[in-house]
């Protein structure tokens, strides 16, 4: 058994899934599962119910879906292609689950909505006409952040070339194992650098 690929999993999925099954509290108030709803029906009691059913119906379906995957990458064989394909199939059935629920959620919206409260208050719209002669773009300074980085890689590794290996690994296969190596030079680590970006 590999822990490896349980952890990619964790860091990778569960994040995911998180935003996935919080979806309807981070779309704008004038959005409800795709559907242009106001204020006043977006805070009305049957849609606060239909989102806490919408998370809980996707929280109980992405759970069981992700520890059924979790159980077979543990008791899978790691030295064969048989832990890609099951990460494979679960992205594959985590974005047909998530479609399927938000399809569903989407034609109940436009069910409900005629039964929804319209809103009674007059609504105000208020327009910025100086927006355009604002400076909205961000300072250069950030790409120094990036250029650091760089800097500080290239520099470890030049002060740090003695202690490097002969061969570098390249390559892992499914199962994390070193299958290609390059020789140890300057052109390898430009070149590596080239394929991992």
């Amino acid at each position: 058994m590999t822990i490896m690929p349980v952890i990619v999993m964790i860091f990778v999925f569960v994040p995911s899934i998180i935003l996935m099954i919080s979806m309807p509290y981070l779309t704008r108030e004038t959005i409800s599962f795709g559907v242009t709803v106001s204020a006043v029906q977006f805070h009305s009691e049957p849609l606060r119910q239909m989102r806490k059913l919408y998370v809980r119906i996707s929280a109980t379906l992405h759970t069981i879906l992700f520890i059924v995957c979790i159980i077979c990458l543990i008791y899978g064989d790691e030295h064969s292609k048989q832990q890609s394909w099951i990460i494979v199939t679960y992205s594959l059935a985590m974005v047909v689950i998530s479609l399927v629920i938000n399809i569903s959620y989407h034609f109940k919206m436009k069910s409900l909505l005629p039964m929804l409260p319209i809103a009674l208050e007059p609504s105000i719209i208020a327009v910025d006409t100086g927006f355009r002669k604002r400076n909205i773009n961000l300072s250069s300074n950030w790409f120094l952040i990036h250029v650091f980085i760089i800097v500080v890689g290239i520099v470890t590794v030049l002060l740090n070339y003695d202690l490097i290996p002969d061969q570098i690994p390249i390559h892992y296969n499914s199962s994390w194992n070193v299958d290609g190596y390059a020789a140890k030079s300057l052109c390898s680590y430009l070149r590596i650098g080239v394929f991992a970006e």
